[in-house]
């Protein structure tokens, strides 16, 4: 009992969960937030309006715009209203209720472009035939909004319907298939692969005809299955435990442990016994976790009743079920498989003699499963090692919501079906092996071939360290010997995955009309500049006398209708032309008043391209970009003094000639350089994201230019702008570094100093992700970005500087403190 009181009651090991539950729940919010609660915002609701001149675009671009959370709370009403009704009328109720919604999005643009002359007459004939409708828009109790969330809402039900009244068609559909397909030759052959799938197919989907499908709230469901984080959160989790296991060898107790009575088939049984209940409790919790918050998102009224297809996808599943059968059944499974993971990585673990080497042998055996599992074709003769593989397994949803037979031995065999029947041999012969290995497994035993070969390649490894010098062994440290390594590289690959722009959505003509102003006549304010928007005003004042002019002679039977309609277009096109230009003629005045009041001349520019760089709208993407950075260098960093601690080598440093000064120099030197290399990598690529948006010609401008920096007091271009930008992010990135290297020292473990770390990003994830306004001022990310205190609105220069200045302190503090116990010490340690 004492080995489950020594697992049971290991703290890391609870807080590592807890951190991972926490984790696990915090990132299925923001999924689901990112997905639009299972929205489709991008529905096209005009289908049957027939208007030009991009109107119609117009409406359905901004249809993204939609707020996800208004719409899905439309869609539970809705679906609380139709619950209870025939799925088929349900549709047909809701079919026409989106014609009605596609004819008041066409009197909506008619409304709002009633004074063009091409929707005249169309006003005033929907002004007779829709004038409630009309007044409801006019007087604002029907607005773009409305129409647009019960869209949305209408055409998520209504795909749900289609494919609960569709089901029947589909299994139809599989049994014709049958029949169609076993009448070529190709396939005829019953006693070949080919022949056998389509049979075994069709026969397993015979089960399900005549089955009931109902109407219900899927979201839960579907979020719970399609939520692959928690998969691998439940594998760290195992591997953790496994680990905690390896602890008598790591402090050199194994031969004692093993020359105990109970320290071998006991030991195991203990062991095996501890594995089920983790992978039990985790399996639970997590999984658990997800659809508690599943339910708390998209409702309760999941119906357990009904048949397990009536979610969609469910709809391959070949089993007579409900929806709470299959969640007992999934359960119950996931709780099996992680047992059996779990005893699978602990006897991979235990059969390496050397500690040093599980973590590689492990992350060797994880990445061969994983190719096989990802890369290995589905019919091939080795396609069994894809699905009886340890990550089918970690994927446990895969099984359940795709169809699918492997060739087995000429066969067809479900992956399902296989999958299930062997994790009762698979646990079986994990449990023997477990028990045969912890007894002939002798901790003195002779030398294994692995463990000669790592013995030859410390030799060589030794004699390069010794030409490393002390700042070559710093950085061998924290890549290899604190694991910074690992951390490096999932950082390049995060880094690799950020965007630094967000998409210039130019839905209407004018906007389209305007840019292309902008980019025509960009540079410096001058006579030129007033001369071409002369030229352009003076094209649409001849378009409307044109039209002037077709109008009388068509009144007076010169010309017919075809003509006077390409007249009519042809304004139509210098109407746009007219809106483009007053939004070029209005900032062309914008920047004349402040040219007199700056006393330079500003440049007339396409302010979009740096608007979604550096703009409001992407303040999200910096943020991340921010976070992103803080993260690597605080898990990079983090351990840097704590490890010398935990090795006991801070007060034999401090002994040391060069151990007081040279020492933590190299230290701060290395941390300098570690954050260079982050600041350089993720801005680097803002900066190449820049440079192929934006003209590079535009650097030269005055940054008083760009509207959204008139206010910046220093006069200068935005190329220097930019300087300034970038280098005041490394400076505050470097604040925030010296900051975590401060709280590393204070530390005697490694896992403190990691969770100190955290612990500072900690306001920034709360403000940013959780909306809780005053951790602002707490906030690292928001200095680090930058941007954020300079926009409009935001913030300003003077609180730009602000932060700045309280960082510097922040940072110059940290490195006294860390200069006052390296020369003192820390009264910890005495």
């Amino acid at each position: 009992m004492r080995e489950y009181l020594r697992i049971f009651t290991n703290r890391r090991l609870w807080l590592g969960f807890g951190i991972i539950l926490v984790f696990n729940m915090f990132f299925f919010w923001q999924a689901q937030k990112d997905g639009n609660y299972g929205m489709n915002l991008s529905a096209n609701f005009s289908d049957s309006a027939d208007l030009s001149f991009g109107l119609n675009g117009e409406i359905i671009d901004q249809t993204m715009d939609a707020d996800p959370v208004r719409c899905h709370r439309i869609y539970r009403n809705l679906l609380r209203k139709y619950q209870s009704m025939d799925t088929l009328t349900a549709q047909a109720e809701l079919e026409q209720m989106k014609q009605e919604l596609g004819l008041l999005t066409e009197i909506y643009i008619i409304v709002q472009n009633q004074d063009q002359y091409y929707y005249e007459d169309q006003y005033e004939k929907y002004r007779l035939k829709y004038a409630p409708y009309i007044k409801k828009f006019q007087q604002g109790i029907w607005t773009r909004e409305d129409v647009k969330s019960l869209t949305v809402a209408v055409d998520a039900l209504l795909a749900q319907l289609s494919y609960l009244n569709g089901y029947e068609e589909y299994l139809d559909g599989i049994r014709e298939n049958k029949d169609r397909l076993l009448a070529f030759s190709v396939f005829n052959d019953t006693d070949g692969f080919s022949g056998r799938n389509i049979i075994r197919t069709a026969g397993d989907f015979e089960k399900l005809a005549g089955i009931s499908l109902s109407l219900g709230a899927d979201g839960a469901v579907n979020a719970f299955l399609d939520f692959p984080l928690t998969d691998y959160l439940l594998l760290l989790t195992l591997i953790m435990v496994c680990l905690s296991f390896l602890e008598e060898r790591e402090k050199g107790l194994w031969c004692i442990v093993h020359a105990a009575p109970s320290g071998r088939i006991r030991l195991a049984a203990l062991r095996t016994g501890i594995l089920f209940c983790v992978s039990a409790g985790a399996s639970i919790l997590l999984y658990g976790s997800d659809l508690y918050m599943g339910l708390a998102i998209y409702g309760g009224g999941i119906g357990l009743g009904r048949a397990a297809q009536s979610v969609e996808l469910l709809g391959k599943l070949p089993q007579v079920c409900t929806v709470g059968g299959f969640l007992a059944q999934y359960f119950m499974m996931r709780i099996v498989s992680a047992f059996v993971l779990a005893m699978l990585l602990w006897l991979l673990l235990s059969a390496v003699h050397d500690v040093k080497l599980t973590i590689a042998v492990l992350a060797f055996f994880l990445s061969v499963e994983y190719v096989l599992y990802r890369f290995l074709p589905v019919q091939n003769l080795f396609g069994i090692l894809k699905y009886f593989n340890i990550f089918t397994y970690i994927h446990l949803s895969d099984l359940y919501t795709n169809y699918l037979n492997a060739d087995l031995f000429g066969y067809p065999a479900g992956i399902r079906r296989i999958s299930q029947a062997a994790l009762l041999p698979l646990g079986l012969a994990c449990v023997v092996w477990g028990a045969v290995l912890s007894c002939i497994q002798k901790p003195a035993g002779g030398k294994s071939g692995l463990v000669r070969l790592a013995w030859l390649w410390n030799s060589v490894k030794d004699r390069m360290l010794r030409r490393l010098g002390l700042f070559g062994m710093e950085f061998y440290k924290l890549l290899f010997l604190q694991r910074g390594i690992v951390t490096a590289a999932l950082f390049v690959y995060a880094a690799l995955g950020l965007t630094f722009a967000v998409p210039v959505q130019d839905s209407t003509m004018p906007m389209v009309l305007t840019r292309e102003y902008l980019m025509q006549w960009e540079g410096e304010l001058n006579e030129e500049t007033q001369k071409q928007i002369a030229s352009v005003q003076k094209e649409i004042d001849m378009a409307a006398d044109d039209l002037k002019r077709a109008q009388r002679q068509y009144d007076s039977g010169e010309i017919d209708y075809t003509q006077l309609d390409g007249c009519i277009r042809e304004n139509e096109a210098a109407g746009i032309k007219q809106q483009a230009l007053q939004r070029v003629q209005s900032r062309v005045n914008e920047l004349q008043i402040l040219s007199a009041e700056k006393g330079e001349k500003l440049w007339l520019l396409d302010e979009s391209a740096y608007e979604s760089i550096y703009g409001e709208a992407a303040g999200e993407q910096r943020q991340r970009a921010a976070l992103v950075g803080l993260l690597a260098v605080i898990l990079l960093l983090a351990g840097c003094f704590a490890y010398e601690t935990k090795s006991g080598m801070n007060r034999v440093a401090r002994t040391a000639v060069n151990g007081r000064g040279k020492w933590v120099l190299t230290k701060l030197s290395m941390a300098l350089l570690v954050t260079t290399a982050v600041w350089g990598l993720i801005y680097g690529r803002e900066v190449y994201t820049m440079i192929n948006t934006c003209r590079t010609g535009t650097l030269r401008a005055p940054v008083q230019s760009l509207a959204m920096l008139t206010d910046f007091p220093v006069p200068c271009s935005i190329g220097t702008f930019l300087m300034l930008l970038y280098g005041y992010r490394w400076l505050m990135l470097v604040c925030s570094v010296f900051l975590v290297l401060c709280l590393s020292f204070r530390m005697k473990r490694m896992e403190s100093a990691y969770l100190a770390g955290v612990g500072v990003l900690l306001p920034s994830l709360l403000y940013h992700y959780i909306g809780i306004v005053p951790f602002r001022f707490l906030s690292l990310s928001v200095p680090v970005t930058a941007m954020d205190l300079l926009l409009p609105g935001n913030g300003s220069v003077r609180g730009a500087c602000a932060a700045g200045s309280l960082m510097m302190v922040v940072g110059i503090g940290s490195l006294c403190l860390i200069r006052k116990t390296v020369s003192c010490g820390n009264r910890s340690e005495k």
